[in-house]
This record gives C-alpha cells, structure tokens and sequence, in this order.
C-alpha cells in the first residue's frame, strides 16, 4: 500500500471545540508506522489559544470524561514549541509522511491550522502542494462495504478491534490504537488478490 519511501503518522488530537482558531487542540499524538509495525510516538498537550474559548457543547461532553480532561491539560506547552517540535518528529523521519486519523476531517484540520500558524511547514505536504492523507473511516467503510454512518468504530468487526487498546480519549492511546487497526486493515487488504 505505500513504498518504502513513505510512512504513515496516525495521529488522534484532543480539543475543547470542533472549530480551530474559535476553539484550541489540547494534545497532540502520533504514531509513525509501518505497514507492518510501530516505529516512534509523539505526545504533547498544548496551551489554549489566546483568542479562543471552549465550546460549551464540548465542556459539557468533557465533564464526562474527567481522567481523560485532567490528563489533556496537565503539563501543556506553547503551540509554538508544540507544533516545531512536532514537524522535527515527522521531517526526521526521512520518509514521505502520510497522515491518518478517524476522523480525518477533525484531526488533520486542527494539525494542519496548528502547523501552519506556529511550525515551518506542514510536513503531509508534496512539492506540489498536494495533501496526503488517509480517512480510517472511509477505509473501514470501503472494505467491509458499510454505510458511512455505519462505519464508526462502535460498529466495526472485532477482528479489527480485537488488540486495539480500549478508546480513552487521551490522544495517546487513542492513537495507539488507530495505528494497531491501520495495519490490520492493510495486511487484510494485502490478503486480496492484484488485478
């Protein structure tokens, strides 16, 4: 599925709102992997935008969720630091990067507003500005043939989530967990007969 050349980030963020730049990203995880197996991790919690305020819908959901909150703001640094220490993790690498989350349309907004406001550049770019980037979602959605709505991870088979670590939103883990299933879905889909 990718070359030698490339590497997936799976990345999961945590956030006190759905909209960046009105709301701030909390942590920030990754896992870069292989095809085949784990290869670094990053994890950093960040300070709240100075322009921004939490979601009260979000706030709420938090209350909920208390371990997770208190460990998604304990200890954050600058955006600034966050985010170039980030683009270091990923360029020094040396591979051509390709972001992965569920949900895509969350995650990499937020990673990609954050990088280009306080990083040098975004590293899930090509030299023709071209995103790379890769929904699990849509992924589980297009192997087992579900429905969209269908294809969160509360409906997903178990041999996908059977060594997925359990879902705690701390990014971390959450992470974790999203890279286990990237792999198992690619070695199912290696199963698969060429055309």
């Amino acid at each position: 599925m990718i070359s030698d050349s490339q590497i997936f980030i799976v990345v999961d963020i945590e956030a006190d709102g759905p909209a960046v730049g009105l709301n701030s990203m909390l942590s920030l995880a990754a896992v870069a992997t292989t095809e085949k197996e784990e290869v670094s991790r990053f994890y950093q919690k960040l300070t709240t935008l100075p322009d921004a305020s939490a979601d009260p819908n979000v706030t709420e959901w938090w209350k909920e969720h208390q371990e997770a909150w208190k460990e998604a703001i304990t200890d954050p640094q600058p955006p600034e630091r966050v985010m170039s220490e980030f683009y270091n993790w990923v360029t020094e690498l040396e591979r051509e990067a390709i972001f992965v989350s569920n949900p895509i349309s969350l995650d990499y907004t937020f990673v990609s507003w954050y990088l280009s406001r306080f990083a040098p550049a975004n590293p899930f770019k090509n030299e023709k500005n071209s995103i790379r980037t890769l929904d699990i979602k849509s992924y589980v959605a297009g192997k087992f043939g579900f429905t969209f709505d269908n294809s969160r991870r509360i409906h997903w088979p178990k041999e996908l989530t059977k060594d997925m670590p359990e879902h705690t939103h701390n990014a971390l883990d959450d992470a974790i967990g999203y890279a286990v299933v990237l792999r198992k879905l690619v070695a199912m889909s290696e199963k698969l007969t060429t055309l």
